[in-house]
C-alpha cells in the first residue's frame, strides 16, 4: 500500500498529468486549472463512488439528486442534465448522446483500479472535442502490471447495505499482463420529506471488466480492456397521464399521478483498443479504438445507443523549440428509443457521423523558461456543420517554485438529440370553463444551434515552502447561444415551448487549492471556489420559464472544502473531510424550488495490522441526520441524503 503522507510535495506539484494535451506533462509545467485526484485520496476519503470523490477537486459541484442521480458540473450551469462537462474512463467518452449529460450510476467502475482522476476546469475543446466547455474529467485506471495479485474490498453499513469488489492479475507471458474484476454494490433509499418515510430510490449494481497490456516490440505497446455492467434501480416518479385515454379520467383534471412507485434498467458493455508507436525519441503515434454499447428502460422512455469511436494523434518535433500534436477522429452513434406519451424522441431511431481533426503547437519561446501553445479544433456534426475551436496558452515559469499562466479559448456544446428533435411533457393544465386539458410540450428544432463560449483564465502556482503549497485560477467567460424554452405562440399562455438559443451570461470566479503538511504525519487539503453567473435574454426571446435565472441560480456561490489525513502511531490512520456549499435560489426550469446551504463532516478511521490487510469504519454526512441537495425536474420529487455508517475490509493477497 501507496504511503500517501511520506510522499514529498514536491513529487505531488511534479505528478504526470496527460489530459490537458494528450501527452504527459507535470503538473507545475501545465498551462490549464487542473487537479489530480489520487488512489489515496480517493480510499483515504472514505467515496463509495466516482461522483462523490469529484467533491475533492475546487471548481466542481457535486449534489445529489436521490439515491441513484447525480448532478455533477464545472464552473456553473448545474442541472439534472447537465451537458458543458467531458467525461471519460481512459480516454472514453461516457456522456449520454440523447442530451449530452451523464447518468453517473452507470460510471460505477471499481475504485480500487483506478490511478488517479484528472479534473480540468474550464475549456479543453481545442483537443477533446464539442461538449469539453467548462472542463474535463479523466478518469485513468492502473495499468495491469500495477495490480498483480488478488484484492478483496468488501463491506456494509446503514445506506451502503453492501459493497464487494474482486480483482485478481497475473503476469500474461514476457510481454503482457492482465486482470479481471467483479464488482457489487447495494445501496439503500434516500428519505421523501413530502412523504415523510423512505424515497423508494434504492438501487443495485453488478459489472465486471477486464485490462491487458502489452508490449509487442521495443517501440509499441498496446491495451485492450472492457467492461459489462447491469443496475437494477427503483425510484418515484410524476406520471403525466393522457387526457385523450378514457381510462385516465379519474386523473382530472390536472391528469398528474404523483410519487409513483417505478424501476429503472441499466446496462450496457464497452471494449476499447489502444496502440502507442514510438517512432523516434521525438516522435510517437497512438491510435484508440472503442465500440460502446448502454441501454436504459425506465416508465418514461427506453432507449439505446451504440457508439463507434475511432481516434489518431501523433506528435513530433519539426523543429528543436516546436512540439506539435496532430489529431483525426471519427465517431458514429446509432440510437433507438421507445417513445412513450410523456418523452417522445423524434426520428425514434437516427444514426449520426461526427468527423474531427486538430493541431497543437507547443512553442518554447524562452529555454525552460516561457512557452506559447497555439491550437484548434476542427469539427463537423450533423446538426450544426463545422465548428471550430481554438484557443491560445502561455507558460512562465520564472523560478523553480512557481507557474504563471493563461489562457483564452472557444468552445461549443453542439445539439444533442433532445434539442434537435424531442417533445417532452412539461405540464398538464385544466382550462376553465370546461376544463379540458392544455398539454403542454417542450419541443426540440432543428434550428438548434450550438452553444458557445469565450473563456479567458488566468493560473498561478506557488510552492511557499517545503511544506506548503497553494495554485490559484481565475476565470471569465463569456457565453452565447445558450439554451432557452421559447412559446411556440407568445399570445397564448399555454403554447408549448421549443428549444431555442436565446439565453446569454457570463460568469468569473476563483478557485484555490492548498497542500500543507504541518507535521511530517498530517497533512490538510483545503479548497475554496467563488462563483458568479449572470445571464440575460435577447431582445426578442419569449422565454418562459427564467432560463436566465436558472444558470446562475442552480449553481453555489461558495465551495469549501477541508480535508485532513493523519499516520497515527500503532497503524492507525484517521481521516476527517469537511465540505460546505453555499445556498441554491433555484435548481429547475419549472419547479422553481431553492435548496438550503449545508455543511458535510466524514469521518474515517483505518487499522492495518498487517501490509495486505485493512480495516476501516467511515460516518458520511455526520452533523445531520439528513439534508436536501438538489432538487430535479418536475419529473422527479424531492429526497434528502441520510447520515451513512459502514465498515469494510481490504485485503490484498
Amino acid at each position: 500500500m501507496e504511503e500517501y503522507l511520506d510522499m514529498p510535495l514536491e513529487d505531488l506539484l511534479s505528478m504526470e498529468v496527460t489530459s490537458v494535451s494528450k501527452k504527459k506533462q507535470h503538473l507545475n509545467e501545465v498551462a490549464s486549472a487542473v487537479y489530480v485526484i489520487t488512489q489515496e485520496d480517493i480510499r483515504r476519503s472514505g467515496v463509495t463512488s466516482i461522483a462523490d470523490a469529484l467533491r475533492m477537486a475546487p471548481g466542481i459541484q457535486v449534489s445529489r439528486i436521490d439515491a441513484n442521480k447525480w448532478v455533477v458540473s464545472s464552473r456553473g450551469f448545474a442541472s439534472q442534465f447537465t451537458n458543458m462537462l467531458l467525461v471519460m474512463i481512459d480516454g472514453r467518452t461516457v456522456y449520454d448522446p440523447s442530451f449530452s449529460g451523464v447518468f453517473w450510476d452507470m460510471q460505477d467502475t471499481m475504485l480500487a483500479d483506478i490511478e488517479r482522476i484528472e479534473v480540468i476546469r474550464g475549456p479543453g475543446a481545442t483537443i477533446w472535442g464539442a461538449n469539453a466547455v467548462n472542463g474535463v474529467i479523466n478518469i485513468i485506471t492502473k495499468h495491469a502490471a500495477d495490480t498483480q495479485g488478488g484484492l478483496l474490498v468488501a463491506g456494509a453499513g446503514n445506506e451502503e447495505k453492501a459493497l464487494m469488489s474482486l480483482r485478481y492479475g497475473v503476469e500474461l507471458g514476457d510481454r503482457a499482463f492482465g486482470r479481471a474484476y467483479l464488482k457489487y454494490n447495494d445501496r439503500d433509499s434516500f428519505y421523501s420529506p413530502d412523504l415523510d418515510t423512505e424515497a423508494g430510490d434504492d438501487w443495485r449494481s453488478l459489472r465486471g471488466g477486464f485490462r491487458v497490456d502489452g508490449t509487442a516490440l521495443a517501440a509499441d505497446s498496446w491495451t485492450l480492456q472492457g467492461d459489462i455492467y447491469h443496475n437494477d434501480g427503483n425510484q418515484r416518479v410524476n406520471i403525466w397521464k393522457d387526457p385523450s385515454d378514457p381510462e385516465n379520467g379519474i386523473y382530472a383534471p390536472f391528469y398528474l399521478d404523483p410519487y409513483v412507485d417505478s424501476t429503472y434498467d441499466s446496462s450496457g458493455w464497452n471494449l476499447m483498443g489502444r496502440w502507442n508507436h514510438q517512432v523516434s525519441e521525438t516522435a510517437s503515434a497512438t491510435l484508440q479504438v472503442y465500440y460502446d454499447h448502454t441501454q436504459r428502460d425506465e416508465a418514461i422512455i427506453a432507449m439505446s445507443h451504440d457508439t463507434l469511436d475511432l481516434d489518431f494523434n501523433y506528435r513530433f518535433r519539426p523543429l528543436a523549440s516546436h512540439e506539435v500534436i496532430l489529431g483525426l477522429g471519427y465517431r458514429n452513434i446509432s440510437d433507438d428509443f421507445d417513445n412513450t406519451f410523456m418523452v417522445q424522441f423524434i426520428p425514434d431511431h437516427a444514426s449520426r457521423s461526427l468527423y474531427s481533426a486538430y493541431i497543437q503547437d507547443e512553442i518554447e519561446l524562452l529555454p525552460r523558461t516561457l512557452n506559447l501553445t497555439l491550437g484548434s479544433k476542427f469539427e463537423h456534426n450533423d446538426y450544426t456543420g463545422m465548428e471550430i475551436q481554438p484557443s491560445a496558452r502561455l507558460l512562465w515559469l520564472p523560478d523553480d517554485r512557481s507557474t504563471l499562466w493563461g489562457a483564452v479559448s472557444r468552445a461549443v456544446r453542439t445539439p444533442s438529440r433532445m434539442e434537435a428533435g424531442s417533445s417532452i411533457i412539461s405540464a398538464i393544465v385544466p382550462v376553465p370553463p370546461t376544463f379540458d386539458p392544455a398539454v403542454i410540450r417542450v419541443h426540440g428544432s432543428d434550428r438548434y444551434r450550438s452553444e458557445d463560449v469565450i473563456a479567458y483564465e488566468l493560473g498561478y502556482r506557488l510552492q511557499a515552502r517545503d511544506n506548503l503549497s497553494m495554485d490559484l485560477a481565475l476565470f471569465y467567460n463569456d457565453y452565447d447561444n445558450l439554451q432557452t424554452f421559447e412559446a411556440s405562440d407568445p399570445s397564448n399562455p399555454l403554447s408549448s415551448t421549443v428549444f431555442g438559443n436565446g439565453n446569454n451570461a457570463h460568469s468569473y470566479g476563483a478557485e484555490l487549492s492548498l497542500e500543507w503538511r504541518p507535521l511530517e504525519w498530517w497533512r490538510l487539503q483545503p479548497n475554496y471556489s467563488y462563483l458568479k453567473v449572470e445571464g440575460w435574454l435577447d431582445a426578442d426571446s419569449t422565454d418562459r420559464t427564467g432560463s436566465e435565472v436558472v444558470i446562475d441560480a442552480a449553481s453555489p456561490r461558495h465551495q469549501v472544502s477541508v480535508r485532513s489525513m493523519m499516520d497515527l502511531p500503532h497503524n492507525l490512520f484517521f481521516d476527517a473531510w469537511v465540505y460546505y456549499m453555499s445556498p441554491l435560489e433555484e435548481t429547475n426550469y419549472f419547479g422553481h424550488e431553492g435548496v438550503d446551504g449545508f455543511t458535510s463532516v466524514n469521518l474515517r478511521l483505518a487499522w492495518r495490522p498487517s501490509d495486505r490487510v485493512e480495516l476501516s469504519v467511515t460516518g458520511q454526512n455526520l452533523l445531520d441526520a439528513r439534508h436536501t441537495e438538489f432538487i430535479g425536474e418536475n419529473l422527479y420529487n424531492e429526497t434528502q441524503v441520510e447520515r451513512s455508517i459502514y465498515g469494510r475490509v481490504r485485503w490484498d493477497f
